[in-house]
């Protein structure tokens, strides 16, 4: 049994696409800088306060040293970018600003079209070029050479055929790093040498360094709650039934009461449901305030998310999936929470939120592609993930005559115009101009940033003014 909503289309007009960027300008604001940006030495030497030198990095200096290019290649989250930070911070340089390049430009337009200025160190962090040319990358490092200036790129995935340039990368010893950082920042009070001895044995099993750093930040600091208590539940074999529920709250967190358990209701007649229900009681996890259904606290929501992808498969997830995708139908806010809700997933499971969610969507009609795009947007509040939603858009606008350049145009006029500014700019104006389907979205996307320009202001020093004026400006 599948389930229909009856919601009718909607149009990707000024009034949608003004309110979907509002909400993710609200959202991301806060801590989503551009990427594309000067980073200053004293911000370079905050992210290296806990940073442990791998095994490779002696040699990386050297190799550096003499190529003047670099490009550090591993496996994701093995610490690439911090490594590259460090390796510049260890150049003679005439500015120690570091200038962080795009990821999408491929080895030709870093030769070609890409200004670099003489004693400067530059950073191009999760190259998403789709080839490498050994030649190019050469012709790269000599220019370099000659300015005297140094270029570090880092890039997941296998060696190429540029070995000349290339450094395999590995994380540092899990152990050391969980060390270091209670060292760096001191351990808070109350906690006993066995809770700490305990914590460092778990750090030896993490799979990343982010994830130890994160481990030891919750002794240091007073981070909210681990995620050792949704684990926990978890183990208690919970019944589907309520599985069923904090999966439906993963991608509806803090709707109004009686609009999750409309929507929840449809969730369980998807599933055809038939296990007995047992009285709703406090639930660990869940909280019903204020006439709004929440996770207690807030990081639980890609937590559950996480364990969810982990523990469960087709006889959850494929339910689920049909009932999340049916969830851009109803209404904006649903639509808004839902899209957020896959972002989220995408930190866990970047293929699946792709494949099932994403690209569906995508291929939808205008309130599908609208929430894909929306997504893109949201995934931006991530560091890792706001390159992957940069992927994902270029890919999407290859053609666009392709009917998901709609929702990348989306967002590229939300997310991807707050963290990658000139490429957002220069993609929206070659959709305007190509006669697409996306163009008139494209060209409604340009207006309203500028407009957004225009009367937006931010704290932090114009972030949110200045990168919209960015995309009104730059061809």
């Amino acid at each position: 049994m599948t389930e229909t909503p009856e919601s009718g289309e909607i149009d990707l007009g000024d009034i949608t696409l003004g309110q979907s960027f509002l909400t993710v300008y609200e959202h991301l604001r806060p801590f989503a800088a551009p990427v594309t940006r000067d980073l200053k030495r004293r911000d370079a030497d905050a992210l290296l306060r806990s940073y442990l030198e791998p095994g490779c990095f002696p040699e990386a200096v050297r190799r550096l040293t003499v190529r003047h290019l670099l490009v550090l290649v591993g496996e994701q989250e093995t610490g690439k970018r911090l490594g590259a930070i460090a390796l510049l911070s260890r150049m003679s340089l005439a500015e120690s600003t570091i200038t962080v390049l795009s990821p999408a430009g491929g080895a030709a337009d870093l030769l070609s079209r890409t200004e670099y200025e003489p004693g400067r160190a530059y950073l191009l962090h999760d190259w998403i070029a789709e080839s490498t040319d050994r030649i190019e990358l050469l012709n790269l490092a000599r220019k370099l050479a000659e300015l005297g200036s140094y270029l570090v790129i880092t890039r997941n995935g296998a060696p190429s055929q540029a070995a000349e340039v290339e450094q395999a990368w590995s994380a540092p010893e899990p152990g050391e790093l969980f060390d270091l950082c209670l060292r760096a920042y001191g351990v808070r009070a109350g906690h006993s040498p066995e809770e700490l001895t305990r914590a460092r044995d778990l750090a030896l099993t993490l799979p990343t360094p982010a994830e130890v750093v994160r481990l030891a930040g919750r002794l240091v600091g007073d981070d909210e709650p681990s995620g050792e208590d949704v684990a926990a539940w978890f183990d208690t074999k919970p019944l589907l039934h309520e599985v069923r529920e904090v999966a439906a709250l993963a991608f509806l967190h803090g709707v109004g009461g009686p609009v999750f358990e409309r929507q929840f209701a449809r969730l369980e007649r998807i599933c055809q449901a038939q296990e007995r229900r047992v009285p709703r009681v406090s639930h660990p996890l869940v909280a019903r305030e204020e006439g709004r259904v929440a996770f207690r606290v807030p990081r639980h929501r890609g937590q559950v998310l996480a364990e969810l992808s982990g523990r469960y498969g087709f006889w959850l997830w494929q339910p689920l999936r049909e009932w999340v995708r049916s969830l851009a139908w109803e209404g904006a806010d649903v639509r808004t929470r839902a899209a957020e809700g896959v972002a989220l997933l995408a930190a866990y499971s970047l293929k699946d939120a792709q494949l099932e969610f994403l690209d569906v969507w995508a291929r939808g009609g205008n309130a599908e592609r609208l929430a894909a795009g929306d997504a893109l947007s949201y995934m931006c509040a991530d560091d890792t993930l706001a390159t992957e939603a940069l992927r994902i858009a270029l890919d999407w606008t290859a053609d666009p005559l392709d009917p998901r350049a709609t929702a990348a145009a989306v967002a590229l006029g939300g997310g991807l115009s707050l963290r990658y500014p000139a490429d957002a700019a220069r993609r929206l104006r070659r959709l305007e101009s190509g006669g697409g389907p996306s163009a008139g979205v494209a060209g409604r996307a340009l207006a309203l940033l500028a407009e957004h320009a225009g009367r937006c202001h931010d704290a932090r020093g114009g972030t949110v003014t200045a990168l919209p004026a960015t995309l009104a400006t730059d061809a």
